[in-house]
Parts: C-alpha cells; structure tokens; sequence
C-alpha cells in the first residue's frame, strides 16, 4: 500500500494560503499517514487497542464491543477472529482519513460535510460507512488530565510542543518580540515543553533538527532565554498536568498537524488556548479548534498573534476552558458520538436513546455482569482491557477479548 508523500504537505506547514482548487488540497491532505501497518514491525509495541465498549452477552443478547486504533488493517489480518466481536474504527493521527479499507467506520479531525463527501465520492468502496467527527470529543482522560493544585499561576505562556518546524515556533519568537516592544508594562516569558531529552545547560545537546529549529529563534530572539524557558521531556501523568495548572495561558503555533493533543490537555486542565485561525483550516473548512468560551484564535501574524496574548492574559475571569471541555469534549461525549454512528447499536441495544448511550442501564449491568466494572470505570481505564498497548498485550488478551465467540 502506498505510504503517500510527506513533501507533498510541507507547504502547509508555513504557508497559510494553498492556491489549489479544494479537492486537490483535500488529496494532499490525504497523502500521508501515520498508521501502523505490517511492513512496519518497529512500530509494533506501539499499537494502540482502545476498547470503547468491551462485547457483552447479557440476558440472552449478545452486542459486538467497539474498539478503535491507528492499526486496524494490521490488527485485522494479525487477529481476524477479533471481526466476530468487535465493531472497528479506524483513524489517522494526522490529517488524512485511515488508508484501511477493512475498517467500520472511519474518523475525521472535524465536521467538515464537504471534505466527507469528498472522501465518499473518491473512495466509493467506503462511502456507506460512518465517518465520526472527533472535535468535539476526546479520548483524553479527564480526571487524570485535569486541573492541579499549585501555588501559583507562575507560567506566563505555555507550549508543549517538539522543537520541529511544524510546531511554527520561530513565528511566536517574533511575536513575543513584538509582545515586549508594545506591552513593556507586561513582560511576559514562553515555557516550552519540548519531549526531548537534552541538557538545559547547553543546547547543542538537542537533536540536529530540532536545534536547526533553535537556531532561527536565537537569529530572532539575539538573547532567547530572556523570552523562553526550555524544558526537556516529562513524565506524562504525574507532570505535565502540572505544567498545565501552572500556565495562565496555552499556545499552539502550527498551521497543520492533527487535532493536537495539547489543546484539549490544556482545556480540561482549565487554561485558556492560543491557535491561529489558519489551523487546519483545510481539514476543517468552518468547524471550529475549540469550543467558545476555551480561548481565542490569531492571525498567522506576529501582531496579530501579539495582540491576542495580551488579550487572553489580561482576561483571564472571561474564559472557562474545563467548563467548556466537560460540556463538548471528554470520554462521554466520545463515548456518546461513537455509539450514536453506528445503526447496529440503536437497533440492538435495550431503551437506546441517542446522545445518552453512556446512561443507559442496560449496557451498565451488562459491563458489570461480564468484567466485573461499571461501565464508567470500563470506559477510564478501570480494566486492564479499556487500553491495550502493542502487539504482544493484544495477543496475550485475545482469549478475554473473544471470550463470547463460541456462545
């Protein structure tokens, strides 16, 4: 299968107008994919097995469980048998739609119908099967990423953020230089979180292309630790919830990428976001990154990107990020969205309500009576089967997983 080519998405990386007509555009945004497939055995521990819904067998019914990855192809042709119980739903952690044909249902960044008829008009084999938006739900965990107790709000502006040219972050070095030049009664610094491991003290310890990066901040910058605080890789659960609590205000600088992890991070940990208006602004046509009420949206400008800091900072009390997560994104909402697109659980599942599947009692008792969890401890990680990670721990669980295949 064709991997596609990621030269043909670097213009959009710095580019914030693309003069293509929209479905070449679309095709471009289609043409590269960080799926995990066969020819690929590095990446293998690095399988990620969802379980939304487990399969459960309750009072003589039986109802297929939900699971979905970055490797269905692979996981399909390594364990066919899982298709008996299972439902499939398959996304890329970029922005194309899943390149795997044998899939469920298919997912998209955003609520984007032109983009979704593009994608049924160009691969027909496809067209019948649910395409479930993700912008409004999140798989993010939102009682472990959430809001810490810290003593102070001693974080002027954070980023988490690999130092790598799709992250922009020479473009918010001039605007934290033009910050300084029209605000001096506010100086304000960046923390940065980078994900690599390298010595505070001595930069050149970065990896080669993430201190080429560096470089062109320091030619803008002249004295860039007087603007921006490095920080090397953290620990995930027990950190960088912390980090976040400590941050007045979230940044993101890329034009495209995924749906990028640390906008919802930082909502549910209650921070206002920063992104510019341009940010996947193909993929997601006039859908928003965020929910109104979670933060504010900049030019691709150093200005314009300026102004829109001093605002956010200085506004603080206007803004209720974790309010609007709860609300629009979290595990329910996803939950709810991905059992809502697919017709098989409306018409088996005892007293379904659209937009409430996470409350029906039903699927509760029968969570229980199966694994022993409420359906609500299943769903956050509750049982070693909520989240399976590689190869190797799908294998060693395959028997729980089909356990109802013989009934």
């Amino acid at each position: 299968m064709v991997r596609g080519n990621y030269d043909r998405q670097k213009p959009y990386l710095r580019n914030p107008q693309i003069n293509k007509p929209i479905a070449e555009i679309y095709a471009d945004l289609d043409a590269f994919s960080w799926e995990i497939f066969e020819d690929q055995p590095h990446r293998f521990d690095t399988v990620s097995f969802y379980v939304l819904l487990p399969p459960l067998f309750y009072e003589g019914r039986f109802i297929k469980g939900i699971y979905f990855s970055e490797a269905v192809e692979l996981i399909n042709k390594l364990f066919p048998q899982l298709s008996s119980v299972f439902l499939s739903f398959t996304y890329s952690p970029g922005t194309s739609y899943s390149w795997a044909p044998i899939a469920d249902a298919y997912s998209s960044l955003y609520k984007n119908p032109q983009r979704d008829k593009w994608f049924r008009e160009t691969y027909v084999d496809r067209a019948h099967k649910p395409i479930i938006p993700l912008q409004d739900t999140d798989f993010i965990n939102e009682y472990l990423i959430s809001p810490r107790n810290v003593p102070a709000k001693d974080i002027d502006l954070l980023a988490v953020a690999r130092i790598s040219e799709e992250k922009n972050l020479p473009i918010i070095a001039k605007a934290l230089k033009v910050y300084r030049q029209k605000y001096p009664q506010k100086p304000i610094k960046l923390t940065v979180v980078t994900g690599h491991d390298f010595d505070a003290s001595n930069l050149k310890t970065l990896d080669e292309y993430a201190l080429k990066e560096w470089q062109q901040i320091e030619a803008i910058l002249i004295n860039p630790s007087d603007y921006i605080n490095l920080v090397p890789r953290v620990d995930y659960y027990s950190e960088i919830p912390t980090y976040y609590s400590r941050a007045q205000a979230f940044i993101l600088g890329s034009l495209l990428e995924g749906k990028n992890r640390g906008i919802t991070e930082a909502m549910s940990c209650n921070v206002p976001v920063i992104c510019f208006e341009e940010f996947n602004q193909y993929a997601r046509g006039n859908s928003p990154v965020f929910p109104e009420g979670a933060g504010l949206y900049a030019k691709f400008d150093p200005e314009s990107l300026a102004d829109t800091i001093y605002t956010v900072l200085e506004n603080q009390t206007e803004f209720k990020p974790r309010y609007q997560y709860l609300k629009h994104c979290g595990r329910k909402n996803f939950f709810n969205t991905c059992i809502d697109s697919f017709p098989y659980y409306q018409h088996n599942i005892p007293d379904y309500k659209p937009g409430e599947a996470f409350k029906n009692l039903w699927l509760d008792l029968a969570v229980q009576q199966n694994y022993q969890v409420s359906l609500n401890n299943f769903l956050y990680g509750g049982s070693p089967l909520s989240h399976l990670r590689g190869i190797n721990a799908i294998q060693q669980n395959l028997g729980e997983l089909t356990k109802f295949i013989a009934e």
